[in-house]
């Protein structure tokens, strides 16, 4: 097959796991509060479900910063990439609470190895465009977010949780499996390709961590990480306590992704010309100001058009965040993106709960109020970054190897 052609294939594949971790991600939020009922549980105690993802996908994060250089990272994603189809219809079904803590744990990690090495292997796949196609993969991940909770929305009355579920989930596997014929020489080789020894990998990790600017992308994630996340998962409950309509519900956070999926396509196309850190600055300051606006106007529709603003203004951190972290540490990006994903993770676990837990206690408008400290937090880190992408990135050290394909 003409290598152009097998690269475009790739791309679509790289593309399309994106996309149903997207639908994944927003069908959990739009769905949270029919889960939560059906369980009977409280909002720390739906806090404490999703945060389990976190579980999972630290542990996956963990094996892409330590062994990602012994293993074929593109088997491993397109694996993880069947194992999340199966799991989210197994999520449907509503089995007994206790396994449902394991399957969201085994959601994490699937969903890690998906939101981590997209990045990783799109940039091995396309190099010298590598900043435009991850971003324009995130803005498909907006998309998906955009379509799944209003669809989600539109067909559960009908269908139930199961129902939606067994669709999103089939649908899903329909592209996990063209995945593996895309990535068809990977699959056929073995997953550990080298060493599992812990003292190399361990300082190979440590190395990665101490390039100049990496630790500033891991506390950054932390923070993109609290807001975003704690928009997607808790915006629709707030807009349907608000309204009391749960298709209003779903209209805010499809509002939420839409405003994301504008941003990434717009920066798509000037990703490669403007300093990271100074896009992250100045938009982050401004969805900061939009974000406490939600809370402040009294109209409906101005709350609307205030979500779509902050959407639109922070929307490309993530892309940003991920990109950053790439260039910092060409030779082994799959390490660097476990970084930032790590970050993510350990926002889910500490975090996404204690929002929830503030929702119990002082109400969930005044707990995602608060949110907007994380947005504060990530300005002087910007600049940092800024700073530091402005000099000349220094060597990789010798002993950390590039990553297997």
């Amino acid at each position: 097959m003409n290598q152009n052609k097998l690269t475009w294939i790739r791309v679509i594949a790289i593309d399309m796991l994106m996309l149903f971790f997207s639908m994944s991600i927003s069908l959990q939020g739009q769905l949270f509060s029919s889960i939560k009922e059906t369980y009977g549980l409280t909002l720390s105690q739906g806090g404490l479900l999703l945060s389990m993802q976190s579980v999972g996908g630290a542990l996956l994060s963990l094996v892409c910063i330590l062994f990602i250089t012994a293993l074929n990272k593109t088997k491993l994603l397109v694996s993880c990439g069947l194992m999340l189809c199966v799991l989210l219809m197994l999520v449907g079904v509503l089995p007994p609470l206790a396994l449902l803590f394991i399957v969201y744990a085994a959601l994490g990690f699937s969903g890690s190895a998906i939101n981590a090495l997209t990045n990783s292997v799109m940039m091995d796949t396309v190099p010298q465009r590598a900043e435009r196609y991850i971003n324009f993969m995130h803005m498909l991940f907006s998309f998906g977010s955009v379509i799944a909770p209003v669809a989600a929305q539109a067909i559960f009355p009908s269908v139930g949780l199961l129902g939606v579920f067994l669709i999103f989930g089939g649908f899903s596997l329909c592209w996990a499996v063209y995945a593996v014929f895309a990535f068809s020489s990977y699959m056929k080789t073995s997953l550990i390709t080298g060493s599992f020894s812990v003292a190399p990998r361990f300082r190979e990790a440590v190395a990665v961590l101490k390039t100049p600017g990496m630790a500033v992308v891991f506390v950054i994630s932390i923070l993109i990480t609290t807001w975003q996340l704690s928009a997607i998962y808790y915006i629709s409950t707030l807009f349907t306590g608000i309204t009391h309509s749960p298709m209003k519900g779903a209209y805010a956070l499809s509002l939420l992704f839409l405003g994301m999926m504008i941003a990434r396509l717009i920066y798509a196309r000037f990703a490669e010309k403007y300093s990271k850190g100074r896009v992250l600055m100045l938009f982050n300051f401004l969805g900061l100001l939009a974000w406490t606006a939600v809370f402040f106007v009294p109209d409906i529709t101005a709350k609307y058009i205030f979500v779509v603003i902050s959407a639109l203004a922070c929307g490309n951190n993530f892309p940003i965040t991920f990109s950053a972290a790439c260039r910092l540490v060409p030779h082994n990006t799959a390490a660097a993106s476990g970084y930032v994903n790590l970050g993510y993770y350990i926002a889910i676990f500490v975090f996404i709960p204690i929002v929830g837990a503030l929702g119990d206690s002082i109400g969930l408008d005044n707990a995602l109020l608060l949110c907007g400290v994380a947005l504060l937090l990530l300005l002087p880190l910007a600049y940092l970054l800024h700073r530091r992408m402005h000099k000349p990135l220094a060597d990789v050290p010798a002993h950390i190897s590039s990553p297997t394909a």
